[in-house]
């Protein structure tokens, strides 16, 4: 799941030396598509969420000029650029999780930033 989170939220920018988010699903198995909605619906529901519940959201513009090779890989997998161009990362998926309580099944982002953190 975290793989093809990074994955999407890579593609989310739309970069022309990226596939777009829909050429990365057709390439998918059925079971790494069912993921990858999955993944598509919590994201939609997170950004939702945020709209009433957060300060607006700021543009992913400076995450996406970022020169450093180490951090722009950072930065670009693990935040999205909306349509809007907006930019949701993991800090929202996080709020959104604590807040609302829900989670992707058997996936949390909550564990996984505190495995990340080697706080379990």
């Amino acid at each position: 799941m975290m793989l093809l989170e990074e994955i999407q939220n890579l593609v989310s920018h739309r970069l022309e030396i990226l596939l777009s988010p829909e050429e990365v699903a057709a390439l998918l198995g059925p079971r790494c598509r069912v993921c990858w909605r999955t993944l598509n619906d919590f994201w939609a529901a997170v950004a939702a969420w945020c709209v009433e519940a957060l300060p607006p959201l700021q543009s992913s513009e400076q995450i996406l000029s970022v020169q450093n090779e180490q951090l722009r890989v950072l930065l670009w997998t693990g935040n999205r650029t909306q349509l809007d161009g907006t930019k949701l990362g993991l800090a929202e998926a996080v709020r959104y999780e604590q807040a609302v309580g829900a989670s992707i099944p058997g996936f949390s982002h909550v564990v996984a930033t505190l495995k990340t953190a080697g706080q379990c």
